[in-house]
This record gives structure tokens, sequence and C-alpha cells, in this order.
């Protein structure tokens, strides 16, 4: 199956968090984020909208050529040389667990800006693939974009990682930075659960 890569717009937000809520399924996300919670469903929605145009980021979707279904997203960020990373966090839904999203997400963030603080860099933020379309190239064709941009800037790629999409990203020049380890445990993740992540960066190549 082919796709063709477009610009994510207002109209695809409703799919797109469709497709999030269905291809994330570890154990990190099923404890954060209850299904079927209309507060953690809007959320989702207006960060979208809020970030949709927010200044350095990208968002970028594949459609099928087939059936006109959006089958993957992502979010690219553009960070300059001598930027400032965020570390704050937003207020969390009603409904998620707060507790471990102000933990997990605080230590990422803060690592991100422990390994790439002030450099120039592509940061993959966020890229998701519907499962039905897992495994034919929706998502790697739009994590190609991004790297093509890195590659023509000349600067490192970075993102984080559950292990079991290490595979993909060491096939596409990523390697391990570091790592963080979670025990997660609530009424929706249960017995008591280690969660892994990974930060990987894909090294800066000549600029062209």
């Amino acid at each position: 199956m082919s796709f063709a890569t477009r610009l994510l717009l207002e109209s695809d937000i409703s799919r797109c968090v469709d497709i999030y809520f269905a291809a994330f399924q570890n154990p990190h996300s099923l404890a954060c984020w209850p299904r079927g919670v209309p507060a953690v469903r809007s959320w989702w929605e207006a960060m979208f909208h809020d970030e949709l145009h927010e200044p350095g980021s990208t968002w970028i979707k594949a459609v099928s050529h087939e059936t006109g279904e959006i089958a993957a997203y992502c979010k690219w960020r553009q960070h300059e040389e001598g930027c400032v990373l965020e570390t704050d966090l937003p207020q969390w839904p009603e409904g998620a667990d707060a507790r471990l999203c102000d933990e997990t997400f605080g230590d990422w963030a803060r690592k991100h800006l422990e390994l790439m603080g002030g450099k120039g860099h592509m940061y993959l933020e966020m890229v998701a693939t519907d499962p039905k379309f897992q495994g034919q190239g929706a998502g790697s064709q739009l994590m190609r974009w991004g790297l093509a941009r890195a590659d023509q800037d000349g600067v490192e790629s970075y993102l984080e990682a559950s292990p079991d999409a290490v595979r993909l990203y060491e096939h596409l020049g990523f390697h391990e930075a570091g790592r963080t380890d979670t025990w997660i445990e609530n009424e929706r993740v249960k017995p008591r659960t280690l969660y892994r992540n990974l930060f990987m960066i894909r090294p800066a190549k000549e600029r062209r």
C-alpha cells in the first residue's frame, strides 16, 4: 500500500485522536489516559488545536492512496541552536492519572533538556499509526520526512521510545542515549508493571 504525505488539518484532529488511543496500548498510555472519558478526549483534541500552528512545529499525515483514510500522523518540531527547552507541564484533564503524568512527562522533559538543550535538532514529539495500517510503512514515511529535513539542516534528531519501537528507530539511524524505568499501577493497570522509556538520538549528517 502507498501513502501520500500531507499537512495535517484541523478537520483531521478527531480522527488523529482516535488513532492515538487505538495505537498506544502500552501500560503507560492506558494508565495515564482512561479511554471513553469525555474530559480526557476533549483535552487531547484541545491540545491538537493549540499546537497545530505552534511555531517550529510541523504536523503531517500519511493518507492511503487506496482508501483516502489517514493511516498515520506525526508531529515534528524544529529547535534552533541556542533553544531553551521548556520543562513546564500542562494541567492534566479530570480522569487522567495526574501523579503518573507529572512523574513521567516531567522526567522525559528534563531528559530532553539534559541531552539536547541548546542544540539545534529535530524532535519527533509524536507519531502514531492506525493499527490496521501498521507494518505498511505509513509511520516510517512520516519519520523519513523529518529526518530528511534534519539531514538538510545538518542537525541531530531526537525522540522518546517504548522498547517495542526501538528496532524501527535503530533501523532509521537512532541510538539509545538514556532510559528511565517507572513502576505503574492504578485501577487500569494491574498488577504492578515496569514501563521503560528510552531516549534516542540520530547523529547529524553533513549539511548538503
